[in-house]
């Protein structure tokens, strides 16, 4: 059975997800722990020098290394509706092109507030390490944080941060103009346009649990005020489209 290596807190990962469970596709998951996990996902992929994240698709004929590449080997194979039909493949690409550009300015705000929210450091912790040792492993937490600042090349900026989120975000709110889908039908396109609020206002705990500092991390109060029917877009598309998550952390 594949595996799936992922990160259920992130946008990326959610992507990989909805569209194996609406393929009704079959895999294991695997929690991935930034940095500590990298060395055992190089040696899966046999890759030992160039950059490795998640979410990957590990499956005994090859592996699938990004979000839209799962999305594409889930239709191949699994079941359910198409998420991307032939007649509109270019705007499909051309909306996860915008939703990766919006996931990686909010990634900026997201690792910077993970220094400044306090506890979420120690909600980054996995759940098994007893309370009394969480203080020490802060430091770990710390280096995990300037990690990913390095592995990303993460900026400071989180004006500029906003400024692409409002401008994505903005298209998003134009393209759909009070419609339920952005094209005909659901398809991906929806899907990775709906990850992006995540950015600023994180979606129900029954899809992707989030501990209370952590969820503080994600949300951006502003953005997520100033693009209220959007949210409300993205809660309803995950009520009609999405079954919470068939393998759990």
């Amino acid at each position: 059975m594949p595996v799936l290596v992922a990160e259920s807190f992130a946008p990326w990962s959610e992507k990989a997800r909805w569209a194996l469970d609406h393929h009704h596709w079959r895999y294991d998951y695997r929690e991935y722990v930034p940095l500590i996990d990298e060395p055992w996902l190089r040696w899966q992929l046999g890759d030992l020098t160039g950059r490795v994240s998640t979410p990957t698709l590990l499956t005994d004929t090859g592996h699938e290394r990004d979000s839209l590449a799962i999305a594409l080997y889930a239709e191949r194979r699994g079941a359910g509706t198409p998420l991307f039909p032939a007649a509109h493949a270019d705007a499909i690409a051309e909306w996860d092109a915008r939703s990766e550009a919006a996931l990686s300015a909010g990634r900026v705000r997201v690792v910077t507030r993970l220094g400044e929210v306090p506890g979420a450091r120690d909600e980054m912790l996995p759940a098994a390490i007893p309370a009394f040792l969480k203080p020490a492993l802060g430091v770990a937490t710390d280096a995990t944080v300037a990690f990913l600042r390095w592995k990303y090349g993460v900026g400071s900026d989180l004006a500029a941060s906003d400024r692409t989120l409002r401008e994505v975000l903005g298209e998003l709110q134009g393209a759909l103009a009070g419609r339920d889908h952005l094209l005909e039908g659901f398809t991906y396109a929806d899907i990775t346009m709906a990850v992006v609020l995540q950015m600023i206002a994180p979606v129900s705990d029954a899809y992707i649990h989030l501990g209370p500092a952590v969820r503080a991390v994600w949300t951006n109060e502003a953005l997520a005020a100033e693009f209220a029917d959007l949210v409300a877009w993205r809660d309803r598309l995950y009520a009609a489209h999405r079954r919470p998550p068939v393998a759990t952390p």
